[in-house]
């Protein structure tokens, strides 16, 4: 998924209660931070990992006037309809090779465009723009020492400053990749608005004792507010030493959300989590322990505990199919503005499952479907769920981005509540619908670095040209068979974000 990064334990989407609903809308705050910021997941990250594959073409041509013969190889196409018969057909063919290379890593066949560029490199060793694609490819492979030594040859040939400087960042990250211990910070400030802040009821009724009633009180109807968020999360791997790359990694999030008008919503959340990657060559599996404990109004209102175990099969080149399964044990305590929440408290078990597959360079689609169960100390607070969730991730030119989701589910509650539906036999059932669509790129593209002069200028641009901003808007409503549980809500968000690596 292009979206929530697997390991940081979230889990506020228990918060589907009527003051937590509250909260939930907060908690989906903290879902969008996570996935307009591709630099924050795991593995590496999905978005980031996408742009170094797009970034390819584009390092590629910073060498594309280093000889005539290179200019030419440059102008061929991306290799669609190429095949690898044309290829046993004309296997000395420097110009179909590297077409049949560039189509390869389209379909997201790395280790096969490795071998065919190796091939070319065989029949004209001085192709430098070949050698520096045929070197990003073996950096992406983690095939570091050969990468390193491809970029070192690169490196003292006669070359032009800017290439020069690519191939240092190269090596550098090569050194960086090395060590047994990797460590990441990750920060990140916002603003939103939203139409709807307290899921209010749609109608403006609600339901007491089995009786439709016209919601008075102006603080329960419909209120719009905008709220100042911040987000920050410290992670920190250990390379165990294995050539497959298993390691363990530890990590804490914190996030605060809050409103300019209604104080009460205040959230804010602490999560940590510790766990391991299981690797072999075509198979993940990474085990998670994590805690959250989450607050509202500045009241202490949650505690989570649980377990996470993720496997990733990468069942062909451009498809990879997954799995999830966890366990969680909430505690609601009391606040001020709801002493029932302790009832709520339970055993929440949830599986994923899914699949993600790779279009070519610049598209990413997944698409995933999740079972859940929560027990609560009352059966009225016990429901079973399903749903389903459509995600694509478009990247564009200079690292500019496009996101989309959409997903639908059912939520069936166990028993009716006496206090809502009164003796009528009425069961809750809500069906909740999210679509959300996301425009990002970093402020480099916003700016030229000769805008600030020299020396403290340019080290003010080189801090903040890295920055990653991104625009959201988000559509999130919930139909209900009982009046108090249909709502809909419009969130705008304008994000900020900036990662650190060490």
């Amino acid at each position: 998924m292009i979206g929530l990064p697997a390991n940081w334990g979230l889990e506020l989407s228990v918060l589907n209660f009527r003051c937590g609903r509250y909260a939930a809308g907060a908690a989906c705050a903290v879902v969008s931070i996570l996935a307009v910021n591709g630099a924050w997941a795991q593995e590496p990250p999905a978005v980031d990992a996408a742009q170094r594959s797009a970034q390819i073409q584009e390092e590629f041509q910073a060498l594309s006037g280093a000889a005539e013969k290179s200019r030419f190889l440059l102008s061929t196409d991306d290799g669609k309809g190429i095949t690898f018969a044309d290829i046993l057909r004309d296997p000395d063919n420097i110009v179909l090779n590297f077409r049949w290379a560039k189509a390869q890593m389209a379909q997201g066949n790395i280790r096969g465009a490795s071998s065919t560029l190796e091939r070319i490199l065989i029949l004209d060793p001085d192709l430098a723009p070949v050698r520096l694609y045929y070197a990003i490819v073996l950096y992406r492979l983690d095939s570091l020492d050969i990468a390193k030594a491809q970029f070192e040859k690169l490196r003292a040939l006669p070359i032009s400053p800017d290439v020069a400087a690519q191939i240092d960042q190269y090596l550098d990250a090569i050194n960086k990749r090395r060590q047994r211990v990797k460590q990441t910070l990750s920060v990140s400030f916002g603003v939103h608005y939203d139409t709807n802040r307290n899921s209010a009821p749609s109608d403006n009724e609600r339901m007491v004792l089995g009786s439709l009633q016209t919601i008075t009180n102006t603080e329960d109807r419909h209120q719009s507010d905008f709220g100042y968020m911040g987000a920050a999360h410290y992670d920190i791997t250990y390379d165990l030493g294995y050539q497959a790359g298993h390691d363990v990694f530890a990590g804490v999030t914190g996030y605060y959300d809050d409103q300019v008008r209604l104080d009460n919503l205040d959230v804010g959340t602490a999560s940590f989590e510790i766990g391991g990657h299981w690797r072999s060559p075509y198979l993940t599996i990474t085990p998670t322990l994590i805690q959250t404990a989450a607050e509202l109004d500045n009241e202490k209102f949650l505690t989570s505990r649980g377990v996470r175990v993720r496997a990733d099969w990468k069942f062909r080149p451009d498809t990879t199919l997954w799995g999830q399964t966890s366990y969680f044990d909430e505690r609601y305590g009391a606040t001020p503005d709801s002493s029932a929440l302790p009832l709520r408290s339970g055993q929440r078990y949830q599986g994923k499952t899914g699949a993600t597959y790779t279009w070519d360079n610049q598209n990413r689609t997944t698409f995933g479907l999740t079972l859940a169960r929560k027990e609560a100390a009352r059966s009225y607070y016990t429901y079973r769920s399903v749903g389903a969730e459509l995600s694509h991730t478009l990247l564009l030119a200079g690292g500019k981005y496009v996101m989309g989701s959409f997903s639908y589910g059912v939520d069936q509650y166990q028993q009716p509540d006496a206090l809502v539906t009164g003796n009528t036999p009425m069961t809750r059932k809500d069906y909740p619908l999210r679509a959300r669509l996301s425009y990002g790129s970093n402020v480099g593209n916003l700016l030229e670095a000769s805008w600030f002069g020299s020396d403290i200028g340019q080290d003010i641009y080189q801090f903040i040209a890295p920055v990653s901003w991104s625009i959201t808007e988000e559509y999130q409503a919930t139909s209900s068979n009982i009046a108090n549980y249909d709502y809909d809500n419009w969130r705008t968000q304008l994000l900020l974000s900036r990662r650190w690596a060490f």
